[in-house]
């Protein structure tokens, strides 16, 4: 099974989740021990996608799931992952 997981862009709910919370990006970016918000833009831009561990803290953060945080890369991911059992 290959999936290619260095596709772009990354669709993403990211934005609109962080708006909601009443959040700048540059407070999401310090809150996860960024010094800018650089990384948070590209992510939200669907340019980039975060680590593991970033990812986790956004879950953590907005109080959602990768699923909730990428729903269509998420869905795109499960129908390739399926479509090789």
């Amino acid at each position: 099974m290959h999936v290619n997981y260095k596709r772009r862009p990354y669709p993403n709910m990211l934005k609109v989740i962080r708006q909601n919370a009443g959040y700048s990006q540059l407070h999401v970016a310090k809150t996860l021990g960024h010094s800018n918000a650089v990384s948070l833009c590209a992510w939200e831009n669907e340019q980039k996608m975060p680590n593991g561990t970033n990812l986790i803290k956004l879950c953590i953060l907005y109080n959602k799931t990768p699923r909730e945080l990428y729903p269509q890369y998420y869905e795109l991911i499960v129908e390739e992952y399926f479509s090789f059992l």
